[in-house]
């Protein structure tokens, strides 16, 4: 711990270099002092000069210090002559600042003693900072995106005692309490009461009143000229403003030590401002934009200002959480072949996870669909239209086709995206773009590059027949992206879905990589030498293939996983849930929880706050296929059971009636649970783990006894 406290300011604004300044709390010593001069000079380069401050510098210490030879030589070598680069500064208990040598007044007092507080503010993190998922109620109740924390200020003994000099001048002989909005300052005072030496015989009682909690109830203020209000810090005055108005205190009684903003028949000591970029927001909850933006708030409790205990709050799935725009589009293609996603991992940029068949869909045609392609083909494919350019997928030329078949005009190009330059399309006349479905609108994107050169009087209009982008927000950026200039964009159907991202891996990838690690074959050199039992090698295979429409584990027995002859979020819809494929189950729960999400920016959870998906959506959505939906489309932070002893007991009950029930349809899906708890998907407390590792016996399979032993070693 260094015995000095050094920054660096200027002692006018016009200079170029900056002024050293150490402050010395301790009696100075030569050898420390003349280290700590050179490790600055290594650091941030020569100052203008050096300026030596501390409490009770007498004349015959400094004389001590400049016939010092060897302090002089390397003060010189460092920094430059001692009589014209080197100044000592005495501070009283009064708190006056003046020159050892000539004891004359110092000019730059206030500069100086700013830009200290400002480096402590900055260096201790004074600021504590919202991101875009949160923000702050202040206890006051105004919403903020910053607040100040004055108790990460006092960490440093010679810090605190350099604080102190500012705070002596208000510390009168007549005081005999002190009252503080934090007992975290408390230290400050107790130091700047010492060093005024002021209170030999008696010291002023320091009583905190814990901020805005003293108007909730009465508090015993003595409000005579005797006590003095200290508030650790403000942005805006509100609290010093309050006690003006609810208690017999003027402002002459009371002192804010950090500010950002103060009002003008208010004191304050250290004005913070110039170091916290981009101000800070503080406004009441009514007029607060953060709120509107979705942004969660963390309240600031207790006169510590300290966050909130982080909360975890329990998500129960209902019907309704189904909306009726999704309703709509489930009705018309769920469970007819049509709604499919891909388990296999992919380079491509614009990965079709969620992807919908379009050439069955157009084999089979809806009529709703067809007549809704009728009309929106009559509406924007215009006359002067020469050049139509499918995306490159099967999809997109499949719905190509079917619009050929609608126009039926020799004269048009129908072209794919691949087999057209950017050059044959200089001048074009006007040009309809089709896309069978997107997911982030990239591909049209790179269209619109293409088309660039087309002519001055050609429009361009993309038609697409599924739109997948996660959000409104989003739809209407692309939108703007691809309509400037007077372009449209068409879209037959809707369907809000989330993007993967290509830098992080699925539920499935992580699945074919334990799988993997265990061979057909044994290796006794092999760090896991063990086979996989025969479901779980089954289920390698089908990992392995291009496509499957098996996206889960089969239960215990073998068998797939599908609806009941119910489905609470397709009642009234009339589809016959018996033909259902997991896929169609898969994007009904996504859906659900995309929404959900949704109505949150930073989705169901943020740094202060967690949405877990609550224990009891596994025992009312019992249907094995539907629980693993819930698994595998859930993010991992949204299992994550271990945050609360609580829920891990719920969770753990569950799953333990689940595996024990193996063989029945209330078990069905038994190895999906498992599987989840290997994979890190779900998160259960180790002592309720090792409650379900238990479980094993010889009477259960094979494949669940591998699992349980994964998770054994997992716990060990």
């Amino acid at each position: 711990m260094s015995r000095y406290f050094s920054f660096r300011f200027r002692k006018k604004i016009k200079e170029a270099k900056q002024s050293l300044v150490l402050f010395c709390h301790s009696d100075i010593e030569v050898s420390s002092l003349i280290k700590e001069i050179k490790e600055d000079v290594m650091l941030n380069l020569v100052p203008s000069d050096v300026v030596i401050l501390g409490y009770g510098i007498t004349v015959d210490e400094v004389n001590g210090i400049i016939s010092n030879s060897m302090f002089v030589s390397e003060f010189e070598s460092f920094v430059g002559v001692v009589k014209d680069k080197l100044e000592f500064i005495a501070v009283d208990g009064n708190g006056e600042i003046t020159t050892v040598i000539e004891d004359g007044a110092v000019l730059f007092k206030n500069e100086m003693m700013l830009a200290g507080a400002n480096k402590i503010f900055k260096s201790r993190k004074g600021l504590i900072t919202s991101s875009p998922s949160y923000h702050f109620a202040k206890p006051s109740g105004d919403h903020c995106d910053k607040f100040i924390r004055a108790s990460n200020l006092f960490t440093s003994g010679v810090e605190v005692a350099f604080l102190a000099i500012s705070l002596l001048p208000y510390l009168t002989g007549n005081i005999k309490r002190i009252y503080v909005d934090t007992s975290s300052i408390s230290f400050l005072i107790s130091i700047a009461v010492q060093l005024s030496k002021k209170f030999q015989h008696q010291q002023p009682i320091i009583e905190s009143f814990e901020s805005y909690s003293v108007f909730k109830e009465s508090y015993g203020f003595v409000t005579s000229p005797e006590s003095l209000v200290i508030v650790s810090a403000t942005t805006s005055g509100g609290l010093v403003s309050h006690l003006i108005r609810d208690t017999a205190f003027s402002s002459e009684n009371i002192l804010t030590l950090f500010f950002s903003h103060i009002p003008t028949d208010q004191r304050g000591l250290f004005d913070i401002s110039s170091v916290v970029e981009s101000g800070i927001t503080s406004v009441p909850q009514e007029h607060c934009k953060f709120c509107q933006q979705g942004s969660k708030v963390i309240r600031i409790e207790g006169e510590q200002f300290l966050p909130e205990t982080p909360k975890h709050e329990l998500l129960v799935i209902k019907k309704v959480d189904f909306d009726s725009k999704r309703q709509i589009f489930f009705k018309e293609f769920a469970v007819k072949g049509l709604l499919k996603f891909d388990t296999s991992p992919s380079d491509d940029w614009e990965k079709e996870h969620f992807y919908i068949d379009i050439n069955k869909l157009l084999d089979s045609y809806p009529v709703s669909f067809k007549g809704t392609l009728t009309k929106k083909l009559n509406k924007h494919f215009s006359r002067d239209i020469r050049t139509v350019i499918s995306l490159d997928d099967e999809g997109s030329w499949a719905l190509t086709q079917a619009i050929r078949v609608e126009i039926d005009d020799e004269t048009i190009k129908w072209v794919k995206f691949s087999d057209i330059s950017e050059d044959d399309l200089k001048n074009s006349q006007s040009v309809f773009v089709v896309a069978g479905a997107i997911t982030s609108g990239r591909k049209l994107l790179a269209t619109a590059r293409k088309l660039r050169g087309i002519a001055k009087s050609a429009t361009i209009t993309y038609f697409v027949g599924f739109s997948k982008l996660p959000n409104q927000t989003s739809f209407e950026q692309l939108e703007k992206d691809l309509c400037l200039g007077g372009f449209e964009l068409v879209v037959l159907r809707s369907c809000n879905l989330p993007r993967f991202s290509e830098k992080s891996k699925s539920v499935w990838d992580i699945e074919k990589e334990k799988l993997s690690a265990f061979s057909e074959i044994e290796d006794p050199l092999s760090d896991t030498p063990e086979k996989l039992p025969n479901l779980l090698a089954a289920r390698a295979k089908t990992l392995e293939s291009d496509s499957s429409d098996d996206l889960f584990l089969t239960s215990a027995t073998g068998q797939p996983l599908k609806l009941r002859e119910t489905f609470a979020f397709w009642g009234g819809l009339q589809l016959r849930t018996q033909d259902s494929s997991q896929a169609d189950v898969y994007w009904t729960i996504q859906a659900i929880l995309h929404d959900l999400r949704m109505k949150n920016d930073s989705g169901l959870a943020t740094s202060y706050h967690s949405t877990l998906i609550s224990p009891v959506c596994f025992d009312r959505f019992n249907d094995g296929v539907i629980q693993a939906c819930l698994l595998r489309a859930a993010k991992p932070i949204e299992l994550n059971y271990a945050v609360d002893e609580i829920y891990s007991r719920q969770m753990t009950d569950i799953i333990i009636s689940i595996i024990k029930n193996w063989n029945n349809p209330q078990g069905e899906a038994s190895l999906e649970f498992l599987f989840a708890l290997w994979a890190g998907q779900i998160k259960l407390l180790d002592g309720h783990l090792k409650e379900i590792t238990a479980l094993e016996t010889n009477g259960m399979p094979n494949d669940i006894q591998f699992l349980l032993k994964r998770l054994e070693l997992v716990t060990n």
